[in-house]
Formats: structure tokens, C-alpha cells, sequence
């Protein structure tokens, strides 16, 4: 899981990932406060995002289902 901040891009963030599934990573997720959303990549060009129109967050690749409430509540 990586939280996306200010100094960072997009493109950094799935540089990293790359080098994950490139080691064996099942999945990864990606949280965007300002937007309130979160992406999760079961590969490197394989994903979904879920933002607050979303009411559950799946994780298909790990079998996770995660409900949205309270996520970005501050």
C-alpha cells in the first residue's frame, strides 16, 4: 500500500510497483487522499480505482473486501 503525497507522482508510484510484480507481488494499492481514492493493481497495467461514490473496495487477486466507511474520515 502506498499513500500518493504531495512531492510524489503517479508515475513514481507505479515505477515502484512495477519493480513489485516484477519480485512477485500479488497486488498493490495506491491511496490518494485528495481525491479520496484508492486504486488497486492486480498487475502493472490492471486496475480499478474505487473513490467515496464506492461502497466496498475489492481486492479480487487477495480475495479482500474492504468496506469505505471511515477510510478518509480526518
Amino acid at each position: 500500500i502506498e499513500i500518493l503525497s504531495p512531492k510524489q507522482t503517479i508515475n513514481e508510484i507505479q515505477g515502484k510497483f512495477d519493480a513489485f510484480f516484477a519480485l512477485g507481488v500479488k497486488s498493490c494499492w495506491l491511496v490518494v487522499p485528495a481525491t479520496e481514492s484508492i486504486t488497486v493493481y492486480s498487475a502493472p497495467n490492471d486496475f480499478k480505482t474505487f473513490g467515496t461514490e464506492a461502497t466496498e473496495i475489492i481486492d479480487t487477486r487477495m480475495d479482500i473486501h474492504l468496506s469505505m466507511e471511515n477510510i478518509f474520515e480526518w
